[in-house]
This record gives C-alpha cells, structure tokens and sequence, in this order.
C-alpha cells in the first residue's frame, strides 16, 4: 500500500477534530441517497421504456410497407416479393379503420383490425396474448375476398344471380324461398302502394325463379337449431356470425364474453359516406360472434382495439380486396430501420415504409426525454453530497497544514500530496455509492417483487414496471464516482500547491 493511500486513510479516521468526521459519514449518507434515488429511478424509466416498447411491438409489426393512395390491390405481389429476404422472420396483409361496437345499449368507438389466421401468428404476438377463447373461429368457412364495390350490376337483377352463385359456392347460407317482390295479398293493402316501392314485374320474377331448382327454392334445416344455439328473430346464427377478438378491457366495460353478440356499425355509414371513397354505400352494420379475449396489457390497445378476419374487415370496411397495407416482423429488430428503406427502394415511388421507431416516435422520444431529465434531477442529490466532501476536504487541509508542510520539507512531491486528500474523496464516493446501490437495489427488488399497480388510464400500463439490468447499475455507480472524484480536484491541488514555508508560519 502506498504512502499516501496511507496518510489519506489515516487523516480519514482523525478523531481529533469530531466535526470532521461527522461531515465525512454526512457525506457518504448524502452519496449514497443519491446513488439509491439515481439507482430506482433509472431502473424505472428503463423498465417503462422496455415495457412500452415489448407491449407496442406485440400489437404492432417491425415494419408496415403502405401504398400511397387508397388502393392496394396488389398485395399478394408484395407479400411474395418482400417475404422471400433473408431478414424477414414473417409477413401478412391487414385492413384497419374504426368503428363503433355495441352490445346492448352499450357501445364503444374502436380501431377494428383485419388480419389473416395464418399470418397473424408471424407478425404479432396476439396468440400468446389470448386470456380466453381462441383464434380458430376467426375465419368462416369458404370466406373469400370482396369484390371490388365499384363495380356497377349491368341490369336490376344482375345482384341476385351473383350473390346467388356465391352463396352456392359457400355452401354456408340459405337458398332463396322467393323472389323480393312484392305479392298481390300485400299490394291489396290499403295505402301498400305508396311506401312499397318499385314492385317487380311478374316477367322478371318468374326469369330468376327459373334459373333456380325446386331444392333451392326450399330453405334447408337450421344446424344452429340442433346445436341449441339461440337465435333471435331475424338474426343470423350465432354458428354462422364471423368472429371477433377483443381487448380485456373493452370487454369488461362493454360486458363480453366468449360466445357473445356484438354488432359493428359504420360510423360513416350512417352519415351516408363511404369508407372506401369508390360511391358504393357501406355497410351499414353487422353482426359478429366474440370468439375470444386477448391483454395486451397496454391500456389503449385494450381499450380500443378489435381483430376479425381481414376478409370480413375488407367487406365491412366496403374496400373489396384492398388492404390498408402489409406488415412484416424481422430477425434483427435493430436492422429494421435499414430493410425498410431497402424495401422502399426495391418497390418502387408508388410504396412507402414505416419502421416501429418511426411509427411510435412521439412515445419513445418523450420516454426518453423523460429518463434524460429525471436522471439530472436525482443527480443534484449526488451534487449536494459532493459539496459536502468538498468541505470535508477543506477542513481537513486546513486542519493538516503542518503535517503538509512537514510532508513537503522531507521530499513529497505535489502529486503525493494529491494523492493523499485525493484518496479521501474517493473514499467516501466508493462507500456512499456501495451503500447506495445496496439501497437502491433492495428497492427496486422490492418494487419488482410486489408489481406495484398503476392506474392503466393514466399510466397506460397497470403496474410499475422496473428493469434489474446490470447497466443501469454500471450507468449509476459511473455516476457517482465521477461526481465524488472531481468534487475532490480542487482541494486537493489547493493542498498540493501549498508552500511548506506557510504550513509552518504559525507554528
């Protein structure tokens, strides 16, 4: 051991002047309060930033390559062309705008989601989210992609063949019993005439009717029936509606359940607008069947946030088989940011792309600014402290102004003389942050042990999240040394400079 490690330990434990001493473990109280509050509060803000960031990711895919404009057709091509690079881990189309749910008198305006039971699995973490049901009603049987809702039906009727041969397609609804028209006993009423409407000719009737066989005038048994499923009047079967995931949190403030009814209405619909921009009217509303439950465990997607099959989403969001875009989960979430501008280029002017950070950049930015500003807040602590091993240090040159001066008259340089009130600051710096980060890692093992709640309506989040990770402690323990020892500079060259002629004036 050196000398002045010595002599710098020795002065330490002085016990001549009580004052000092007090001021030296006031110092080391000092450091390691701010150490322990710089310990949490970075643990903390990390944990809420990892948090956000695993949550938005499970919802949300690393990249979302859109079109510009309205129509995105072509999809399967992208879907082909993008899903063969080496860095993608898994590619999907999906269709996404809002709408109202409602069950009952109870209703809720949500972001209604449209994704593939096949690719949704690549893309995003919703299966592992399910807290109940499942993902296997999601798509109907012999459920196919709109078509396009501009097209225009060449003659009045054109609609009933059509939606007559893709129903015998489907397999999956009734036949026609009779043709809308209507019936002499009903144009015999008093008054029917007027608020009917056009009536069909009996020539144009009697054309459809025979295009159609005796067994498909005749509706067939209801499975529903069988399998007790209820079944108000005029409704679907609840078998035979498309199904819907929803949030935990939607579903306990609309009151759902696995198995419920919910109706999904067009909020532009009603308004006589068209969510697709082609003139075609869109769907009013219709029914769906809550196949399952999922938590996200961020309060605005489980608030607000609704998956059904992208081709039930295509057909309520009256698009016919365009997408809202495609969205792609890669290897390497760091090399997200550079495969998007690659696929920008490989696709050519008509597409852009969005990586994570780019589509939650106003997020991660203000947790960063947040983490950047608590952490100079909870350091003036360890500033404070500073200034007390500052005074310590003072004191203790002026106390040992003789000793200095006998020091620097048997040959002691001035860095031996540095280093021997250096060696105190550091000192005091080393002990305040080992029991700062004892402290404050019993604190933050604490917190993460018990989940401390959060209100989710505020927080976004339901309990504290905090992260034990072994460069938060690097980071904080950094810190405080820092701090402690250039606190320590400017004594000790003070004492360092003094001239042994005026540590001996007054002896």
């Amino acid at each position: 051991m050196s000398y002045s490690l010595q002599i710098g330990l020795r002065y330490l434990r002085s016990k001549k002047r009580a004052t000092v001493s007090m001021i030296t473990l006031i110092s080391i109280i000092g450091v390691a309060l701010g150490v322990a509050a710089l310990l949490a509060v970075l643990s903390i803000t990390t944990g809420f930033e990892e948090s956000f960031r695993d949550k938005v990711l499970g919802v949300n895919a690393h990249v979302l390559i859109l079109k510009y404009g309205r129509e995105f057709s072509d999809y399967p091509e992208v879907l082909a062309s993008v899903g063969e690079m080496p860095e993608v881990a898994g590619i999907a189309p999906f269709s996404i705008n809002e709408m109202m749910l409602t069950k009952g008198d109870r209703r809720a305006v949500v972001l209604v989601k449209g994704v593939t039971p096949e690719g949704v699995s690549t893309v995003l973490d919703l299966p592992e989210q399910i807290i109940a049901g499942d993902l296997k009603g999601l798509r109907r049987e012999g459920a196919a992609p709109s078509p396009d809702p501009r097209v225009v039906p060449e003659d009045d009727w054109d609609w009933l063949r059509s939606f007559k041969d893709a129903e015998s397609e489907k397999g999956d609804s009734p036949r026609f019993r009779k043709p809308p028209a209507v019936w002499e006993k009903d144009r015999a009423r008093e008054g029917a005439r007027k608020s009917l409407g056009r009536v069909a000719k009996p020539s144009q009737v009697e054309a459809i009717l025979g295009e159609l066989s005796e067994d498909e005038l005749e509706l067939p048994e209801d499975p529903a029936w069988e399998a007790g499923l209820s079944m108000g009047a005029g409704q679907e079967p609840l078998a035979a509606l498309p199904g819907v995931v929803v949030g935990k949190t939607l579903a306990a403030d609309l009151g759902l359940e696995v198995g419920d009814r919910v109706r999904m209405i067009s909020p532009l619909a009603a308004l006589g607008m068209t969510l697709s921009g082609t003139g075609a009217t869109a769907t009013r509303s219709r029914e769906f069947r809550v196949i399952g439950v999922f938590e996200a465990g961020f309060q605005e997607y489980d608030s607000g946030l609704v998956y059904t099959d992208l081709y039930e989403a295509q057909q309520l969001f009256d698009e016919g088989d365009n997408v809202t875009g495609v969205e792609l989960r890669v290897f390497d979430l760091d090399n997200s940011e550079a495969l998007a501008r690659r696929i920008e280029q490989d696709l050519g002017g008509a597409f852009h792309t969005l990586d994570w950070s780019e589509l939650n950049r106003n997020l991660f930015t203000a947790l960063e600014v947040q983490k950047i500003a608590l952490t100079l807040v909870i350091a003036t602590i360890i500033f404070v402290a500073a200034f007390n091993v500052i005074a310590t240090l003072i004191m203790i040159v002026l106390e040992k102004k003789r000793e200095i001066a006998i020091l620097k008259a048997m040959g002691a340089t001035d860095a031996t003389v540095l280093g021997v009130f250096m060696v105190q600051g550091i000192v005091v710096g080393v002990v305040g942050t080992l029991l700062g980060v004892l402290v404050g890692g019993g604190i933050v093992a604490y917190l993460d042990r018990i989940q401390f709640p959060l209100d989710p309506k505020v927080y976004l989040i339901d309990h504290l999240p905090v992260v034990l990770s072994p460069s938060v402690f690097l980071v904080t323990i950094a810190i405080a040394l820092l701090i402690c020892t250039v606190s320590t500079i400017a004594p000790s060259w003070w004492a360092a400079r003094m001239l042994p002629v005026d540590g001996l004036r007054y002896e």
